[in-house]
Formats: structure tokens, C-alpha cells, sequence
């Protein structure tokens, strides 16, 4: 069975397919506020990452972006989707604009969350698993414990913080070899000049909106408007009272904003 069969998947719904795809240290967990709402109106495909959730695949691979791009393509192919809207959040959202440049016969529309593409640096949380020698120690070190103050960073309304989020977000933090794999992906990860950054966005083609929470302590407000002025066709969404992961913070309007957009854009 090859690695790309090993990841798991949500395929729920019915419609026109639409793929979610996770940030760093998630889970198809994060999309759990869209599953009911957008599922009644399109067909949902939201994979975990290798290193992230139900997903566990061999140690050693290649978790490039290029890879983890490629490997999301096989996978729609093999459910029959020749192509679909992608939404992303964070490494998410860098991994749906890398899908749209390889692969743009495949990406009708993007929807794009606070994606981790403007980056001169990684967030400092993530800073310790990707150095050579003490990303593994840090690996091992994590567990559930992790969870409330990072995602007190990433939430800014820690009142969402609830003991269900918690331990939705806690199993792959209570497996070594997932801890492990998360440390691998973290050191493969390759931030693009931002010239090149630029030359992308410039030549993506497909109905845009880029959303992102004002209050974003992971990647501030600002990489948002320099993206904006690069990807010119997009339509923006700037949350106020909103951090670093607007679906799970304002479902109800990131919900609504998916559905009139791709309402307002797809072809009868």
C-alpha cells in the first residue's frame, strides 16, 4: 500500500468537491465547525497530513511541500476528483496555493486562511522542532500538554480553549511515532524567497478570497496585505476580534463566506 493510501481522509457530503486542508500541528479536527454546515452544499475531502491526526506513514520520507502538494493530488485522483475549490489554513493554505501551482488544472477556486506562504521565518512555536539535533529531542518531549499554550497563541478568544478542543486536538500528541513524524515535517519545511512568493501569487488565475483574523499572533495581519497586493484578483476578508485560525473562530461567517463565494462562482 503506498504512503499516500496509509493518510486518512473525511469524504462526506455531496456537490462539488471541496477539499480542506489543515495547518501545522492540526488535524481534520480544525475543520470540525464546517463539516455539517458545508457538507450539506458540497462534497467535503479533508485529509490529515503524514505526521498530523489519524495519518501515519513511514518515518524518513520526503514531507516537502512539493511532496505533501503531489501527494494530496494522487490522493483526489484516486477518489475520481479531477477538480475541486481547495480551502487551506495555514501550512494549509501554503500547501493549496503550492496544489494551484503544480497542479492548476486541478484548483477551480481557493480559499485561502491565514495560509503560511509570506513567511521570512518560522513561527517561533515551531522554531525548536525544525533544528536538526533538538527537533528530535523536542519531539519527543511533546504531548498533550503543549495543546493550551499553543493554541492560546493561536486562538484569540481563549474562551474557545474548552476541554473538547482539547482533547480533540491530543491524540497524535500522545503518540511518539506521530510526534516524531510532526518533527520531520517541521525540518523539511523550505520558506520560498519572497520574490518567488511573489512571482506565485501573481500567477494564480482562479476566483480567490483570503481570509484572516486581525488579532493573528502566528502570522500578524501585515503578510496578509502584502499578499493582497500580489494576488490582485482576490477577494478580502479581514476578521476583527480574530486569530491565527478563522474557521474554528468565526465559523458562522467563514462558513458563509465559502458558500457565497463558491455559490456565486461555480458554473450552472
Amino acid at each position: 500500500m503506498s504512503e499516500q493510501h496509509a493518510w486518512f481522509w473525511l469524504d462526506e457530503g455531496q456537490g462539488y468537491p471541496l477539499v480542506l486542508l489543515h495547518g501545522l500541528g492540526a488535524s481534520t479536527f480544525s475543520w470540525r465547525c464546517q463539516r455539517e454546515p458545508l457538507g450539506r452544499h458540497f462534497r467535503l475531502l479533508a485529509p490529515d497530513l503524514p505526521g498530523h491526526g489519524r495519518t501515519l506513514v513511514s518515518p524518513g520520507g520526503d514531507f516537502s511541500i512539493r511532496a505533501l502538494a503531489a501527494g494530496v493530488a494522487r490522493c483526489l485522483q484516486d477518489r475520481g476528483v479531477t477538480q475541486a475549490a481547495v480551502a487551506g489554513n495555514s501550512l494549509g493554505g501554503g500547501l493549496a496555493l503550492w496544489l494551484a501551482r503544480e497542479h492548476p488544472e486541478m484548483v477551480s477556486h481557493l480559499i485561502l486562511l491565514a495560509p503560511a506562504a509570506a513567511l521570512r521565518r518560522l513561527p517561533y512555536i515551531f522554531v525548536p522542532l525544525s533544528l536538526p539535533v533538538l527537533g528530535n529531542l523536542t519531539a519527543l518531549a511533546l504531548g498533550p500538554w503543549i495543546l493550551p499554550p499553543a493554541l492560546g497563541l493561536i486562538f484569540h478568544n481563549r474562551d474557545l480553549i474548552t476541554p473538547e478542543v482539547l482533547e480533540g486536538y491530543a491524540p497524535p500528541y500522545r503518540d511518539r511515532r506521530q510526534r516524531r513524524l510532526l518533527g520531520e515535517v517541521c525540518r523539511q519545511l523550505q520558506l520560498l524567497p519572497l520574490e518567488e512568493v511573489a512571482a506565485l501569487l501573481r500567477k494564480i488565475s482562479c476566483p480567490t478570497v483570503l481570509i484572516w483574523g486581525v488579532e493573528d499572533r502566528i502570522l500578524p495581519l501585515g503578510q496578509g496585505c502584502w499578499m493582497l497586493a500580489h494576488l490582485t484578483q482576490a477577494r478580502p476578508y479581514f476578521l476583527p476580534g480574530v486569530g491565527h485560525a478563522p474557521q474554528e473562530e468565526a465559523p458562522d461567517r467563514v462558513n458563509q463566506i465559502i458558500i457565497d463565494f463558491l455559490r456565486g462562482t461555480l458554473k450552472n
